[in-house]
């Protein structure tokens, strides 16, 4: 075991072997070089962390509390070891990976292209579909790992992580609702045409979970189980459309798109990945995982950064509004 340091190794040791002198020997340190270790921990949490007794040393009440946090550490940074040496080994495998459209397009490219340039010899077979039909494939083993929005698994599929999801109207540059001065709520949105995706998709289940008293002015143009539809005709002036981010990404970097987060309580959902309760994880998963996880990060700071950057030209503005009031 490689410990993480010599401090929390002498501490843990004394603990375990109840004085300085039987530590320092099954250390093969001399006895001051522990006892300073001792002291030098012990000054950095300001208060003693052993009794001295006549037959020993017995940890104090802030010994108990430190020694279970270096316990922790210890056994957290041996699973990263343990992790780190797995993704040394892996020369081959392959990922079946099961996700939605819109994540086939641009963050499953992502998370594979970074992965490769580490991992060349690791293949990839990648299916899109719905949510059920996500979590069907993984349930009879058609996919080792789903990425979906949330929803209630079958027997013997577990969820391995998840991450909030935030639904976005989406509109054509310069539209009213992009200079509100604030996030739109849904009610502000239904005063234009509505393109939706059709009843049967978690995108339009995000919509009616939001408002239930404004169901009856949700009254589409356009229905489609099409996302590269909504953002077609988003595009085009057609009408406003409500997707989540990953949807939009690309279309938005090119300025193509406007997506507002929508301020709406119920506006918030989470995707997650999931996988079979039974199955144990590759080393080549292991490693896809962690790519494709920062993967979904990087798009969230993105956006994060977008709605930072909205939000100081809407305060700029608004400033700017104030002194020409007052001017007049």
């Amino acid at each position: 075991m490689r410990s993480i340091s010599q401090t929390f190794r002498c501490f843990d040791e004394v603990e375990r072997r109840g004085s300085i002198r039987k530590a320092a020997e099954a250390l093969h340190l001399t006895a001051a070089a522990v006892h300073q270790q001792i002291r030098n921990l012990e000054e950095q949490v300001g208060a003693p962390l052993f009794d001295r007794m006549p037959r020993g040393m017995k940890l104090t009440a802030a010994g108990e509390i430190v020694i279970a946090a270096v316990r922790r550490g210890q056994r957290d940074f041996d699973n990263a070891l343990t992790q780190v040496e797995d993704l040394r080994a892996v020369r081959r495998g392959h990922v079946n990976l099961a996700v939605s459209a819109s994540s086939a397009e641009q963050l499953v490219p992502d998370a594979i292209r970074a992965a490769m340039a580490g991992y060349p010899g690791v293949t990839y077979s990648v299916r899109s579909g719905n949510g059920e039909s996500i979590l069907r494939w993984i349930e009879t083993g058609e996919a080792d790992i789903g990425y979906a929005l949330r929803r209630r698994p079958p027997a013997g599929v577990v969820e391995l992580r998840a991450f909030t999801q935030r639904l976005g109207v989406v509109t054509a540059p310069g539209h009213p609702l992009t200079i509100l001065g604030r996030k739109p709520r849904l009610r502000d949105c239904l005063d234009y045409p509505q393109i939706l995706m059709s009843p049967d998709t978690e995108l339009r289940a995000m919509v009616e979970q939001i408002d239930h008293r404004q169901q009856q002015r949700v009254r589409p143009l356009v229905e489609t189980s099409s996302v590269s539809m909504v953002r077609r005709l988003a595009s085009a002036g057609v009408g406003v459309g409500f997707l989540i981010a990953e949807n939009v990404a690309e279309d938005v970097e090119s300025g193509a798109l406007v997506w507002t987060p929508l301020a709406d309580a119920g506006a918030k959902s989470f995707s997650c990945l999931y996988k079979r309760a039974e199955m144990s994880t590759t080393g080549a998963m292991n490693m896809f995982l962690q790519f494709f996880i920062e993967s979904i990060q990087a798009m969230e700071e993105r956006f994060d950064g977008r709605e930072s950057k909205t939000a100081a030209r809407t305060r700029s503005t608004r400033t700017v509004k104030r002194r020409r009031s007052i001017e007049i």
